[in-house]
């Protein structure tokens, strides 16, 4: 019954932050906005979004602590070096090329990009990540959350006409969730990944306004996370089973 809980409550969490960047949608199309004003109302929903957990552990009178995962032991302050090799992932899409038409538009996306790497790693990392470490393993958790963050994206993905995108834009989610859901269990601390969130993302939107040939480099980039997430899954297996679960993870809605 816990267990069923855990998963109800955090697909609830995941509802909540996919409900801004639709909102904003709507918004947006209706609005007729451009290219930089669409953004910049995009971003500042994500903004918003990003209060919601800290308002929410007001009320509850939880540490806002727990949602960053209680911070970086110094265990977790060597494993932080997984994160250079991780940065290869950005590799295929810098060298599909940065679109530096509009400096304008650039801005934008680095805002709007850095409100989604703030807010999303505070819902899944931050929050559902916990909540679920809490009521299973921690490779049950890993998995579990990759396949919630993958599947929140997926309405996201269906605004590509070609079939093999949709395919390879919700694999690329769930692979990058699986990713994110170890290194977060490793090193205790999602800032780092933020900034990483805001740079894979920042990364995709200028390779996809570049107007380059995208499905090969989809499927290099879901080729290298899916080494690297085997490779993590590798170093952290037996830490990450033998970790306590956490004491006090917000609780559900």
């Amino acid at each position: 019954m816990q267990k069923t809980k855990a998963i109800i409550f955090s697909l609830i969490w995941a509802l909540v932050v996919i409900a801004f960047p639709v909102v904003s949608g709507v918004i947006v199309v209706a609005g007729k906005a451009d290219a930089v004003t669409s953004r910049l109302i995009q971003a500042a929903f994500m903004y918003i979004s990003a209060v919601v957990p800290f308002i929410y552990c007001k009320i509850k009178r939880i540490s806002p602590r727990e949602i960053w995962l209680a911070g970086i032991d110094k265990k977790g302050v060597k494993k932080c070096l997984f994160y250079i090799p991780l940065m290869a992932i950005l590799a295929p899409m810098m060298i599909a090329g940065v679109n530096l038409s509009n400096a304008g538009y650039i801005m934008a996306t680095l805002l709007f990009t850095l409100g989604v790497g703030i807010a999303e790693e505070l819902y899944f990392r931050g929050i559902i990540l916990r909540l679920l470490r809490r009521n299973f393993s921690a490779l049950g958790a890993v998995f579990l959350s990759a396949l919630i963050f993958g599947g929140g994206h997926a309405s996201g993905a269906f605004v590509e006409s070609n079939p093999v995108m949709v395919l390879l834009s919700i694999l690329n989610a769930f692979l990058f969730g699986w990713v994110a859901a170890e290194i977060a269990l490793m090193t205790k601390n999602i800032i780092p990944l933020m900034i990483f969130h805001c740079l894979f993302d920042f990364f995709t939107y200028q390779m996809l306004a570049s107007g380059k040939e995208t499905v090969i480099i989809y499927a290099v980039r879901g080729t290298m996370m899916t080494i690297a997430a085997f490779y993590l899954l590798m170093k952290s297996k037996s830490s990450l089973e033998i970790s306590t679960p956490p004491q006090n993870p917000p609780p559900a809605p």
